[in-house]
């Protein structure tokens, strides 16, 4: 069954542009060969979190694809094998519920005195 997923590479951010960009066509045409291809989304450089192989700054790409079951799997050990990638998650897409202000606002003793 396929279905949607997303994925967040983290690359060495002190890492020469033209470097990225090669790796970022290395996901995208494994991505395009294995499953099908979304969208990748460049977030850039960013301050990470915590220090990760004693670096300070990652370089962010976001990937949208719809695959296989084994498709993490698949993306896991290709992640695993590049040396300038420091972190990653793939995670199953789920579509964002669409809830306004007032709904949230609005108390259990108010739904129930509506009925």
């Amino acid at each position: 069954m396929k279905r949607k997923y997303e994925t967040v590479v983290v690359f060495d951010g002190s890492l020469p542009d033209e470097t990225i960009n090669k790796e970022q066509e290395k996901i995208e045409a494994f991505l395009k060969e294995n499953a099908e291809f979304g969208e990748a989304d460049i977030w850039g450089k960013r301050n990470l979190a915590s220090v990760i192989k004693k670096k300070t700054i990652g370089f962010y790409i976001f990937f949208v694809y719809t695959g296989e079951n084994d498709m993490p799997e698949k993306m896991e050990k290709l992640f695993k094998l590049n040396q300038r990638i420091l972190r990653h998650m793939t995670v199953l897409f789920v579509p964002k519920a669409v809830i306004s202000q007032k709904e949230l606002e609005k108390k259990p003793e108010e739904e129930e005195g509506e009925e």
